[in-house]
């Protein structure tokens, strides 16, 4: 007995060690390799303890747990709650595929292996490695696109909606995972399963285009207000050049009229007077 809990609790760690990991590729790397091994020994330890008590409340456990270290490295609140959510329902949706292929495909299921050594270490290659290797696989391609300049912006104006988002999914995915498990549940109903797991990652894809959508017309917006902005600049200052150019005209042609009176009059001393009081001035003005 002992010697199966034992496999059984490796079996949960590698699991919970998966499911850390593609949290932190998601959050961009924020935790180092120390924290994600001292994050996987605090959920491993405390899902050991509470398991039988709690059962598959123990999720909202290892959650929480990623995301208080998340936001230890001072990370921000959305990456720290979303990242979590988010590697946690991969993990489920790959879960559910990759069995029911393998199930189907091979005639090959998790509860056909005991929890003896022979037993977990199947089901660690066969299952939980491929389930993490696809998941790892989503989420770099997540973080890829997560961490496009115009994404991030586009999520932290909305963080609300998206943090809610994956709460709600979450809480819909936890109670599907429980009623699964109750007397009397039909059985034909989780073959389902995976179709409303894709379903959700699906909806969650579409929400995010649709943001990314809104944000993109407000940027857009916003650049149409700018350039109008700098044309009604530009405008304004058009018309300050064109009365500039209106005086210099009229001041030009005063100057000419006054200096030919002078030179007509033969005034050296006037000549002299106006250069000094008048053109000096306008030269160094001009300057």
């Amino acid at each position: 007995m002992t010697y199966s809990m034992v496999m059984l609790i490796v079996a949960g760690t590698l699991q919970l060690l998966g499911i850390a990991i593609v949290a932190n590729i998601i959050a961009d790397k924020i935790l180092r390799k120390r924290d994600i091994a001292l994050a996987t020994l605090i959920m491993t330890i405390g899902g050991t303890l509470f398991f039988n008590s709690v059962q598959y409340l123990i999720i909202i456990y290892t959650v929480g747990i990623l995301a208080v270290f998340m936001k230890w490295r001072k990370a921000g609140w959305i990456i720290s709650l979303v990242a979590p959510m988010m590697s946690f329902l991969l993990t489920i949706l790959v879960d559910y595929i990759l069995s029911w292929i393998v199930g189907k495909g091979l005639g090959i299921y998790a509860n056909d292996y005991d929890s003896s050594f022979l037993g977990v270490t199947l089901t660690i290659l066969v299952f939980l490695l491929p389930i993490f290797i696809c998941t790892y696989l989503l989420g770099l391609g997540i973080h890829k696109v997560l961490y496009r300049q115009s994404t991030v912006d586009i999520v932290s104006r909305n963080g609300f909606v998206v943090t809610l988002l994956m709460l709600m999914t979450s809480i819909i995915t936890y109670l599907l995972i429980y009623a699964e498990d109750l007397p009397g549940f039909p059985k034909h109903l989780a073959m389902v399963y995976p179709i409303l797991f894709i379903t959700f990652f699906l909806i969650i894809c579409i929400v995010f285009l649709i943001i990314n959508k809104i944000g993109q017309e407000r940027e857009k917006m916003k650049k149409r207000e700018m350039e109008m902005a700098q044309l009604r600049d530009y405008t304004v200052r058009l018309e300050e050049m064109y009365v500039d150019m209106n005086m210099f005209r009229h001041d030009y042609i005063n100057i000419l009229a006054s200096l030919h009176g002078y030179i007509e009059q033969g005034n050296q001393e006037l000549l002299e007077t106006y250069f000094e009081e008048v053109m000096k001035p306008l030269k160094q003005k001009f300057n």
